[in-house]
């Protein structure tokens, strides 16, 4: 039997090269495969090698739905639902080959017939893509929705409308796992209004939270049973009803049925975080002994404040004479790992584990969580019995 192609082996030629192989046709399985080197495309830019990591493959076979994400100036970035994976070229000092049509051994033995099969080598790689899982980013996201803060009705024609986002918007342009996404916008002062994601201006948000707690004297209730839909009627001439139910949503919480309806509590230590922060913005600094005095003046009666709340939006210097205490919010930090925990050791120099956790928390990833942050970047040291974390070097 002759080779119909120059570019084809035949049986015949398969059997010469199985004999100076010290090899026999049954020693073998009945398809033999042809390499070939395309006659073009061999180094074209068609073709992208992606690696799958575990969580990425896993993602693949349930089938969820994933995005690549970056404009011009950003780095690729593919989401799955819940992780946000940061793409980077690898190289590799073996070609890789995109060959097709490779049959595999299950099929071939599947086979009685002695054939010979042509596979062809489409392209040559010497380089591939790396999915590697990290951290969603978020400036973007406090970058455009700052542009249009939301200062009530009355100031909206300052605004420009083409600068608003849906959630929708978001998703296409923040590169981050919807889950991120989502959990980051729940953190910001943010509510929807017809339909866009808006950041409350703060002077606003405090004048119609305490709208929402004076209601809470004015109708006689008990701090756990909240009536919502009172809260919207009462407020509806004053505040947009998505605003108010925004706020709703963020500071209370279900607690208990009363005559079929359902009554709320507002969260003690959200409250109390929000109105630390009213008195802390008036201050560079203040002092803690007078500034726990206002603060316990400040919140609604029967909510009562303690230092913990204060983890994550303020630091208190124990070390001057007198204690000071001042604001801290931790969108405000370095996105840099190694930046972060240096401007944290720069302002105070030693952290317990609860006052440090929010500042480095959004840091984290599946595999590398709070603690495995802090034994990478700090050196832990004990007094009176209490873990602190300090410089990993000390100047």
């Amino acid at each position: 039997m002759e080779s119909e192609n120059p570019l084809r082996r035949d049986l015949n030629e398969i059997n010469e090269i199985l004999k100076l192989a010290k090899l026999r046709e049954q020693d073998v399985m009945p398809t033999a495969q042809t390499l070939f080197f395309a006659d073009d495309r061999i180094y074209n830019n068609e073709y992208r090698l992606l690696e799958l990591n575990p969580e990425l493959l896993k993602a693949i076979e349930e089938k969820q739905p994933l995005c690549i994400k970056g404009s011009h100036d950003e780095d690729v970035v593919i989401c799955s639902e819940n992780i946000t994976f940061h793409v980077v070229e690898a190289e590799t000092s073996n070609s890789l080959l995109l060959v097709e049509p490779l049959k595999f051994a299950e099929e071939i033995k599947k086979s009685s017939e002695h054939f010979v099969h042509k596979v062809e080598i489409a392209s040559i790689f010497h380089n591939y893509l790396e999915a590697i899982v990290s951290k969603p980013y978020l400036r973007k996201l406090y970058q455009l929705l700052n542009e249009t803060v939301y200062k009530g009705p009355e100031r909206e024609y300052e605004i420009d409308q083409t600068k608003l986002y849906s959630l929708s918007d978001l998703k296409e342009v923040i590169q981050a796992s919807n889950m991120e996404l989502q959990q980051a916008i729940e953190s910001m002062d943010t509510v929807v209004i017809e339909g866009n994601v808006r950041v409350l201006d703060f002077e606003y948000h405090f004048r119609v939270l305490s709208y929402m707690l004076k209601l809470i004297d004015s109708n006689s209730w008990p701090l756990d049973q909240i009536d919502y839909d009172v809260t919207i009627e009462s407020l509806a001439e004053i505040v947009p009803t998505e605003v108010v139910s925004g706020l709703f949503e963020k500071y209370t919480e279900a607690s208990r049925k009363l005559d079929h309806v359902q009554l709320y509590r507002y969260k003690e230590d959200k409250v109390c975080q929000f109105f630390a922060k009213v008195l802390l913005r008036e201050a560079d600094g203040f002092n803690l002994n007078d500034f726990l005095q206002a603060w316990g003046e400040s919140v609604p009666e029967g909510m009562v404040p303690n230092e913990e709340m204060l983890y994550g939006i303020a630091i208190i210097d124990r070390k001057s004479n007198p204690n000071i205490i001042w604001a801290l919010e931790e969108s405000n930090l370095p996105e840099d790992v190694t930046e972060r925990f240096n401007y944290l050791f720069d302002i105070k120099e030693k952290w317990s584990v609860p006052e440090i956790t929010p500042y480095i928390r959004r840091l984290a990833t599946d595999k590398i969580d709070v603690n495995a942050l802090l034994a990478k970047h700090a050196r832990a040291s004990r007094v009176d019995g209490v873990k602190y974390y300090s410089a990993k070097h000390l100047k």
